[in-house]
């Protein structure tokens, strides 16, 4: 009987420790594609983002900037953009907010949805990316 209830507990033990498959270092320079729609049209935008010790910095994108990030769970996270900005454009290509993740290998995919009562044509923003280390 102690032999069966200290392997029930040890294979307890194990699967608890099961790794989530969207896990996900958040370390490193990743580069792809920033996509979101202007004027009804999927617009595509060559991107390059480090993250490293919970800090980010956007190299090339639609707004370069840098800040910090924090994992909320296993599907979002939240970035947190330091830089002072004009009013005079769009704020959600700004590397901010919270952002549900997936994590496949060696790729990223961030993902921003707002949603408003009155349809607005701006409300997808998207980073495909891809780890180079």
């Amino acid at each position: 009987m102690k032999k069966l209830i200290f392997i029930s507990l040890l294979a307890a033990t194990l699967l608890a420790c099961e790794k989530d498959k969207n896990a996900k270092d958040f370390k490193g320079t990743y580069t792809g594609t920033f996509r979101t729609k202007q004027d009804g049209k999927m617009v595509m935008i060559d991107t390059e983002l480090t993250l490293l010790n919970g800090n980010f910095e956007v190299k090339k994108g639609p707004k370069l900037g840098n800040g910090s990030f924090k994992l909320e769970d296993k599907r979002t996270v939240t970035f947190s953009d330091k830089n002072v900005w004009t009013a005079d454009f769009d704020w959600n290509l700004i590397l901010n907010g919270t952002y549900t993740y997936q994590a496949l290998a060696d790729s990223l995919i961030l993902t921003r949805v707002l949603y408003a009562t009155t349809p607005i044509d701006n409300n997808y923003y998207q980073y495909r990316l891809k780890q180079l280390n």
